[in-house]
């Protein structure tokens, strides 16, 4: 999954369960001959009042866009936006919950 290069990507074995990509194939049960599937996972948005944020799930960037003011700069804050699980918007702010 990391040779994708695409955070979003999930591998799934041939019975529909996604693979842990920490994993390597070895760890992974699976079996000569064996047909992976790629899963192009959603992109997750929330909104405040005045501005927007999107990320995919897995992914360590958060893109945000509207008025500064009301979450739509998160450049003080990017480096810790990693391994994020969700975002909420409340009135005027975003808050990430990390894994």
């Amino acid at each position: 999954q990391r040779c994708f290069g695409q955070r979003f990507l999930r591998l799934a074995a041939p019975e529909g369960r996604l693979l842990d990509p920490r994993n390597s194939l070895g760890l992974s049960r699976l079996q000569d001959g064996d047909s992976l599937i790629a899963v192009a996972q959603q992109p997750k948005i929330a909104a405040t009042r005045r501005a927007f944020a999107v990320w995919f799930v897995g992914g360590s960037r958060v893109a945000t866009w509207g008025n500064n003011a009301w979450g739509g700069d998160r450049s003080k804050v990017q480096y810790q936006l990693s391994a994020v699980q969700q975002i909420c918007g409340t009135d005027s702010a975003f808050a990430a919950i990390l894994a």
